[in-house]
Order: C-alpha cells, then sequence, then structure tokens
C-alpha cells in the first residue's frame, strides 16, 4: 500500500503569483506617484525670467518694467462695489514692444499674476472693468475705439500695438492688503511653463 503525497499548500501553489505582486504593486504605486509629481511640477511656474531695466527679449517680444498702482482711482464716472474687508485693488501696467505686428500671435493666451515672497499667486480679476483703462491682454486687446482710453500722452508708452513702438497694457488684481506692497508682476503661458517672466516693480 503505498502513501497519497500531499498536496502543497496555496501558497506554495502560488508563489509565483505572489511574488509578481510583492514587485509589480509597489512599482505601480511609485509610477503613479511619480506621474502626478512629473505632471505638478511640470505645470508650477518655478523658472522665473526676470526683466530687466532696459528691457528683455522673450516670445519675440521686447518686455519693460511694470508698473503697479495700489488702490488706483477708478474710471471716470464708475462707481465700483467695495471690496471684501482685508483686501486691496492692484494695478498694474505691462509693457512691450514688438518689430512685427503679427509676431502678437505667439503671446495670446498669457496669463497675468501678482506673486508674493512665499510664491503665493493671484490671478487678474477680470470683473474690475472700472479699474481698466488700457486694453487688456499681452496682444493689447481689440476694442476699436482707442478714444476709450487714457490719453497716451499721458505716458510714453502707446496704447495700441504698432510695430517698434513700446505699448501698455493693464491687469488688475485683489489681493490681501498686507501683501499689496510685496507682490511683483508675472506672466505664464502654458506652452512655456515652468518658466515665467518676473518684472521688477
Amino acid at each position: 500500500m503505498t502513501g497519497r503525497r500531499a498536496r502543497p499548500g496555496w501558497i506554495r501553489r502560488n508563489t509565483v503569483a505572489l511574488a509578481s505582486l510583492v514587485v509589480t504593486v509597489p512599482l505601480l504605486g511609485w509610477w503613479s506617484v511619480h506621474s502626478d509629481y512629473q505632471a505638478w511640477y511640470d505645470a508650477e511656474p518655478r523658472d522665473a525670467v526676470e526683466v530687466a531695466a532696459g528691457g528683455t527679449s522673450y516670445q519675440d517680444a521686447t518686455w519693460y518694467a511694470a508698473s503697479v498702482e495700489v488702490d488706483p482711482e477708478p474710471r471716470a464716472g464708475r462707481n465700483p462695489a467695495p471690496l471684501p474687508d482685508g483686501t486691496t485693488r492692484i494695478r498694474v501696467y505691462f509693457r512691450l514692444q514688438v518689430d512685427d505686428v503679427a509676431k502678437l500671435e505667439k503671446l495670446g493666451g498669457c496669463l497675468m499674476h501678482l506673486r508674493a515672497d512665499d510664491g503665493r499667486t493671484w490671478d487678474e480679476s477680470i470683473a474690475d472693468d472700472e479699474f481698466q483703462d488700457r486694453p487688456t491682454g499681452c496682444t493689447g486687446g481689440s476694442d476699436p475705439k482707442p478714444q476709450s482710453w487714457r490719453d497716451p500722452k499721458l505716458a510714453p508708452y502707446f496704447v495700441k500695438p504698432a510695430a517698434g513702438k513700446p505699448f501698455e497694457t493693464v491687469a488688475v488684481f485683489v489681493v490681501p492688503s498686507e501683501v499689496a506692497g510685496e507682490v511683483q508682476p508675472t506672466i505664464t503661458w502654458r506652452t512655456r511653463l515652468p518658466q515665467y517672466l518676473a518684472f521688477p516693480r
């Protein structure tokens, strides 16, 4: 009479599968976390292109220092809604020049921000039209009536883009009052991240 051999246990029968899980699960977890981190890292504006006082060439345009106004006056005849407590309105004039107006198309899709020393950012407040006395956006806007904007003779910058002439565009922000004196104007493009333009005040 011969004895029957004991059948191997479940663990022994599935040793190869279990070993592959021990390797695969951590690897998949690492890959998922790494992929998410890389996507965030690539989309985070962190490499500043500092705009020099005399102008800096970037994206086929020459950029100049920005002008920052804290708590600006609204446009004549406008009665804006009051701001939330503890906040301040900031108006920024961005200045640039192109040698060929057609190249302004490359500047479309820009996003204007204010950046605090601790890395926090605030986007342009498009609801504050009462404070926008110049066209908005990096391409200079599309208002067909230049006379509806501030007289260009008041500043050495033109209201509308013209080849070889510096012009101004405006952005308005609402930020906490405690950072109003320190925030730095910046511009990002999704096609250029992680770079961003950083403007001296």
